[in-house]
């Protein structure tokens, strides 16, 4: 299955660069406040912040995201959509590795 994924090297990278920000919230976590930031859709005070665990959140539908743009890829037959499908997956990726990053060195005691 893995050998006739087309653009499997995209798919390795958001895979890897999700799984490196989850390892990096859980190896840092006594770094972090008991509550951080992350819905910042919500009105400012406690709606906003969630458990330090909470963080999990952005990288795990991020990963979810991740996988099921690879199995739809396996399913596609059009060379674009299954371009379009991994770029999403690295775009997805980034973005929520960067919100992460700024969260956590905006809250953290280093």
């Amino acid at each position: 299955m893995w050998n006739k994924l087309a653009y499997r090297n995209y798919f390795l990278t958001a895979i890897v660069i999700n799984i490196g920000i989850l390892l990096l919230l859980i190896l840092f976590k006594s770094f972090l406040p008991p509550r951080a930031p992350l819905f910042y859709g919500r009105p400012m005070g406690e709606a906003q912040l969630t458990s330090t665990f909470g963080l999990l959140i952005a990288p795990g539908v991020s990963l979810m995201m991740t996988l099921l743009n690879l199995f739809l890829s396996l399913w596609a037959k059009d060379s674009f959509i299954k371009r379009l499908l991994a770029i999403s997956a690295i775009v997805v990726s980034v973005l929520t590795a960067i919100t992460i990053t700024k969260i956590v060195s905006l809250v953290g005691f280093f």
